[in-house]
């Protein structure tokens, strides 16, 4: 590892990692976002924050918070390109072996980084995600966690069936795979399923760590809160195309509606409804949302 100087009385260790973060109006998390950053046990090479046309004072802040992130890159794109085109515009400018997402309205791990590349380079892995702690936006209450397949063969057999194998905003991956396989705005919100299964389908070999490697936000503009039926069926059409296959459209309103009885089992305050949305849910698929279930349990605060 390197050194940083990430401020006038305090140096970091650094590892061969750019962080890739594209941006778009988050400036109301950006403080939280970057505070994160600075309470990493190592830092990046660099942090490419791209901001893609925002209207907010994203980028005021983004400079502001430059001062102590000594190791940022600020690309401030003239107008707004898309999610896809933006972390396509981060990567084109990383220099890094490795790339690592990140979203700015997240909020990263103090050991993510430092965990992660050690796993990542450890084993020779290429791609390596991980799980997050969920938490409400406006109450700071945490409502569950994430539960990926941790080795290759389950993470494959997961991606092939056109599921997620790996949470976008946890993985961090060879900065070559990226280069090759950009993402495309055309996919968005399926783009995450869409170049990880390309990666896939290239020979990547992946891994995911078991436990949360950052907090993961849900509020009103988040992309899990806006869950539509045409991103799932754009996933499962991604699938066929890329791995072969016919997806029946009964199998992807059955997923979907899983999804969204999940979440409302989340978001539900009362015991009651918790049972109610958790019992729909598991008529739409009981083994996964048993393993969902048996995670948060796992995760709750104050066990």
């Amino acid at each position: 590892m390197n050194t940083v100087q990430q401020s006038p009385t305090q140096t970091k260790p650094t590892v061969d990692v750019s962080m890739v973060v594209a941006n778009f109006n988050n400036g109301r998390y950006l403080d939280e976002f970057f505070r994160s950053i600075l309470c990493s046990t190592v830092l990046p090479r660099e942090i490419i924050f791209v901001d893609d046309g925002s209207t907010d004072d994203s980028l005021v802040i983004a400079q502001r918070a430059a001062e102590d992130v000594k190791c940022m890159k600020i690309i401030a794109l003239p107008k707004n390109v898309g999610f896809a085109n933006a972390l396509n515009a981060g990567v084109a400018n990383s220099v890094a072996s490795y790339v690592m997402r990140m979203d700015p309205d997240d909020i990263l791990l103090p050991t993510r980084i430092e965990r992660q590349y050690d796993y990542i380079t450890r084993h020779g892995l290429d791609v390596v995600g991980g799980n997050a702690l969920i938490f409400h936006s406006s109450t700071g209450a945490s409502i569950g966690s994430t539960n990926f397949p941790s080795d290759h063969s389950d993470i494959e057999k997961t991606i092939v069936k056109g599921e997620n194998g790996v949470l976008h905003a946890t993985v961090m991956g060879r900065t070559a795979f990226f280069r090759s396989e950009p993402y495309k705005q055309e996919n968005v919100p399926a783009e995450d399923y869409d170049i990880f299964a390309r990666f896939l389908k290239r020979g990547a070999s992946f891994g995911n760590f078991t436990e949360p490697l950052i907090r993961y936000r849900i509020h009103d503009t988040s992309a899990s809160a806006r869950l539509r039926y045409s991103t799932i069926l754009r996933t499962y059409q991604l699938r066929d195309s890329i791995f072969g296959g016919h997806t029946p459209r009964w199998k992807v309103r059955t997923y979907y509606w899983f999804i969204k009885c999940y979440r409302n089992y989340l978001d539900s305050r009362s015991v009651v409804s918790k049972y109610v949305w958790a019992g729909l849910s598991a008529l739409c698929y009981p083994q996964k949302l048993v393993r969902k279930i048996a995670r948060h349990v796992a995760y709750r605060p104050g066990r």
